[in-house]
């Protein structure tokens, strides 16, 4: 397959998470991937005997199948062979970190594992939360080398704190392509393609659809999550830093108030529906032309019906955008050491074997069995797709420091607003109503907020200086 020979030359990327999050898209699916044997090897030290071999893993999910016969991924399956074992805390979205910060401060009862979230750094690596982890990961290393300039990004005072094993796409835009030839627009994708999927593509395509709708009919241009994605492809963040160790707001950028305005237009035209819809398939049935959300949305079990056909796009790009490779709003499958755990050996295992997973041809290719088996109705030029996003040698991941400078800015459930950190309020403000009706432009957003923003960047800077004076 084409695929496997370019995901066998750079990274596997988001076909792996696929596999882990949508095993159970049908008895069929599921029955396929438990069949996909993985093979041991040799590269990786087991755990030496003596060695405490189980991590306490702390998260919102198991790393562990829900049955004793479901299906493991690569990485954990490796992990066991040589082995480890995973140790489940659980915690929800709403109390993982407060469970963190009080396990971390008490010393007792502390997992040896968390998962990176983008709050981690450098917020909760100043506040005590992880260990640096150059002990157990040679970033210089062939099993570690294609990840170094991203690991590089999250260095304080010289060492590293995150390790990333994978990239993935925070989201994709999905349609249905019966849809699109029903109303004779040009497929996305094969705008994208043709090098012509940009900004003013969308829109004339969001227009098209929205303004040929007959009667009483209501259509949507576009539900979910977007906007940031949208921003991204200027290649600029709301925040800005060059060391890690000095951040400055950036929200007086011209580019940022040009997708703003967009976004705006869009709210202001009736291209967005605003009632949360938790699938792709949810979004469709509304008369939705685009929706944007995770993979989780629209793979296994959120999947297209054997009848359906539906297609995936990147999102469209800047026509201002100058840079030598187009822009992939990125997110990072990570996990990261938590400070008092002592099993340096196991953790090193854990690492090498959910990276390896990644870098091997042979566990690369399992894991596009797996990920294909849970997922049928979706094509190998799909999965191309996706992987091809992913890559760091075909795009530039960019990812924005704001969610990383406090819990105000970057924790959901920071209390700042219902369900929404400053973050990402800032990103959707221009297209949604807040709390009390309003809908801002973006000249209003900042004003509201830009001094917020500041006190949360001086307030980081002050913390990094203690962290690195100590």
């Amino acid at each position: 397959m084409k695929i496997l020979k370019r995901i066998l030359a750079g990274t596997l990327a988001v076909v792996l998470t696929f596999a882990l999050v949508g095993c159970d898209s049908s008895e069929e699916a599921s029955s396929k991937s438990d069949e996909i044997a993985v093979v041991s090897t040799d590269d990786i030290e087991p755990i030496a005997d003596g060695e405490d071999s189980t991590l306490v893993w702390m998260a919102n999910y198991d790393l562990n199948p829900s049955t004793d016969d479901g299906d493991r991924t690569v990485g954990l399956t490796l992990f066991e062979e040589k082995g480890g074992s995973i140790e489940y805390m659980r915690v929800t979205s709403s109390n993982q970190f407060t469970k963190l910060a009080a396990a971390v401060t008490a010393g007792t009862d502390a997992p040896d594992l968390f998962a990176y979230n983008t709050l981690a750094f450098p917020c909760q690596v100043v506040q005590g939360f992880y260990q640096p982890l150059d002990e157990v990961i040679d970033f210089d290393s062939d099993l570690w080398s294609g990840v170094k300039d991203t690991a590089d990004q999250f260095m304080l005072d010289g060492k590293h704190y995150c390790s990333p094993i994978e990239y993935g796409l925070t989201a994709l835009l999905y349609y249905d392509k019966n849809v699109i030839a029903e109303e004779g627009l040009d497929d996305p994708i094969d705008l994208y393609y043709a090098g012509e999927w940009d900004y003013d593509a969308m829109d004339d395509l969001m227009s098209e659809y929205v303004n040929n709708a007959e009667g009483d009919e209501v259509r949507y241009g576009i539900n979910g999550w977007y906007a940031p994605q949208m921003v991204a492809q200027t290649g600029e963040t709301l925040v800005t830093t060059e060391d890690n160790i000095t951040y400055e707001s950036n929200l007086d950028s011209p580019k940022i108030a040009a997708v703003m305005e967009r976004l705006y237009n869009w709210q202001k035209n009736g291209y967005v529906e605003n009632n949360w819809r938790g699938t792709a398939a949810d979004a469709f049935e509304q008369n939705t032309l685009f929706y944007s959300m995770g993979t989780w949305a629209a793979m296994g079990d959120n999947g297209p019906d054997v009848q359906g056909d539906w297609g995936m796009v990147a999102f469209p790009s800047d026509p201002s955008y100058e840079g030598d490779k187009p822009i992939s709003s990125a997110s990072i499958t990570s996990y990261m050491w938590v400070t008092g755990s002592e099993k340096t050996d196991a953790v090193r295992c854990f690492y090498e074997c959910y990276r390896i997973a990644q870098t091997d041809p042979t566990y690369a290719a399992t894991g596009l069995e797996k990920a294909m088996a849970a997922s049928p109705t979706w094509t190998e030029e799909d999965f191309e797709l996706m992987s091809d996003l992913t890559d760091p040698d075909k795009v530039y991941l960019l990812f924005d420091p704001a969610y990383g400078v406090s819990s105000l800015m970057g924790d959901d459930f920071s209390g700042f607003m219902s369900g929404v950190c400053l973050a990402n309020w800032l990103y959707k403000s221009t297209s949604v109503p807040d709390e009390e009706g309003n809908t801002y432009t973006w000249t209003q957003s900042k004003e509201k907020y830009s001094g917020t923003v500041d006190e949360e960047v001086a307030t980081i800077n002050s913390q990094i200086q203690d962290f690195i004076s100590k």
